[in-house]
């Protein structure tokens, strides 16, 4: 009788094992992402009305993040991310849109770690 012998799949830091799909996709990551909770305004121009809405984000980069929007954000709309806390603001675009109508992916204009107010 032939035994045979599986490979474990490769566990993250946390112990979880590893997707390779996950894996795939933070090799394409162009800045390490760390998970952390930064609420958020979000402004944009809806013809000639100004629109707001808030945002809590679920991880951040030094290139943007990814959040929950109170608001129907389209694929590469133009926003402005406001940090109510600090008022910096940066200018981003909506990158990545989930299944989900309020999962929104930024990306920052002008890349900037200290955007976040975190050591990333």
């Amino acid at each position: 009788m032939e035994k045979t012998t599986t490979k474990a799949a490769p566990k993250t830091s946390s112990g979880l094992v590893a997707n390779p799909l996950q894996n795939r996709w933070a090799a394409l990551r162009s800045h390490k992402r760390i998970i952390s909770r930064v609420k958020l305004l979000v402004e944009w121009e809806d013809g000639p009305a100004q629109q707001r809405a808030n945002a809590v984000t679920v991880d951040v980069s030094h290139s943007g993040c990814m959040a929950v929007v109170g608001a129907d954000l389209h694929l590469h709309q133009r926003v402005r991310l406001i940090q109510p806390e600090t008022g910096r603001k940066a200018e981003a675009q909506v990158v990545w849109r989930g299944h989900e109508a309020w999962d929104a992916g930024f990306e920052l204009d002008k890349p900037d770690a200290s955007f976040w107010g975190l050591k990333l």
